[in-house]
């Protein structure tokens, strides 16, 4: 039983064996609502959670003779003008390589969790001394309850702010700030749910995008809100380029991404077959639909129910 349930276990795209062990354990206990194989699971968590050395090598013996079989992403194929614009953004753009880290103020309040941030800067070609930072996070959690949290931002502002924001110096004991999760740059917004709006003070004016997702046993609910980023294109001086032509830039070049179920995904998916919006997948970033399909609405936020 406990070979079969090793084998079921082991994701086969990990090599940190212990690590993906005990989160898919966490998984397993706090997401099937039914079935002996969860309450064998929940039953013998202590136990299972200690993993047996022996069949380590098992583990890496699955992972080497059967892999998990990669799904290629597509690339995105734009049509030639805009290309074009996107080739000569190219020698001035310089991917931003390390991050502080985000800090959760309580580990022990989550099952798992998942932090992606990457970025850029684009230097004018005009004026050498200007230039813009795109930065790009995702936030998943899982809670001790099983309650699910997806978020991302797409931040898009001159450097010089950037830095200014890096140091700025906010009220600690604020109660209009995240109670979860510090960010060092403060640029990723935290949603209050019961309040149905974002915590001030970790929502600027350069929040290009943002998407929140909660769910739990009893409901869902999602959160998308969308600015135009014409203003900080402006400063690039670079001619054809707007805020929709930066904004695509930014995505085609850090290419961010959820989990294909993620609930933008399926968001995005239901849009498509709502004839909402078109089915564009190679040619745009699906994070592209859902924020021009929000600024098409005049609409800075919109809020599911899921």
């Amino acid at each position: 039983m406990t070979i079969a349930l090793e084998r079921y276990l082991i994701p086969m795209v990990s090599k940190n064996q212990e690590t993906s062990y005990n989160l898919a354990l966490a998984r397993i206990c706090t997401t099937l609502s039914k079935g002996w194989f969860c309450q064998f699971a929940i039953d013998n968590y202590p136990k299972l959670s200690n993993l047996d050395k022996d069949l380590l090598s098992i583990a890496y013996d699955i992972i080497d003779k059967y892999p998990l079989e990669q799904k290629k992403q597509l690339p995105l194929m734009f049509n030639p003008e805009t290309q074009a614009i996107f080739e000569t953004i190219k020698p001035y753009t310089k991917e931003i390589l390390s991050f502080d880290k985000i800090k959760f103020y309580n580990y022990s309040h989550y099952n798992d969790y998942e932090i992606n941030r990457s970025g850029i800067k684009i230097t004018s070609p005009v004026n050498r001394s200007v230039s813009i930072t795109a930065i790009v996070t995702t936030l998943y959690m899982v809670y001790e309850e099983g309650e699910k949290h997806w978020s991302a931002s797409v931040v898009i502002l001159p450097s010089d702010e950037l830095e200014t924001k890096s140091y700025k110096n906010y009220n600690n004991d604020s109660d209009d700030k995240s109670d979860e999760f510090d960010d060092p740059l403060n640029i990723h917004p935290h949603y209050d749910l019961e309040k149905q709006k974002y915590f001030k003070l970790t929502l600027t004016s350069k929040n290009v995008f943002t998407f929140n997702s909660f769910e739990d046993l009893y409901t869902s609910i999602m959160a998308i809100r969308a600015k135009p980023a014409d203003y900080v294109a402006n400063k690039l001086k670079i001619p054809d380029v707007n805020g929709d032509l930066l904004y695509k830039y930014v995505l085609y070049y850090l290419n961010p991404s959820f989990d294909e179920n993620s609930p933008l995904r399926n968001h995005i998916d239901n849009l498509v077959a709502e004839g909402n919006i078109s089915n564009i997948s190679v040619t745009q970033h699906p994070w592209y639909s859902a924020w021009n399909y929000t600024l098409k609405n005049k609409q800075l936020d919109m809020i599911y129910y899921l």
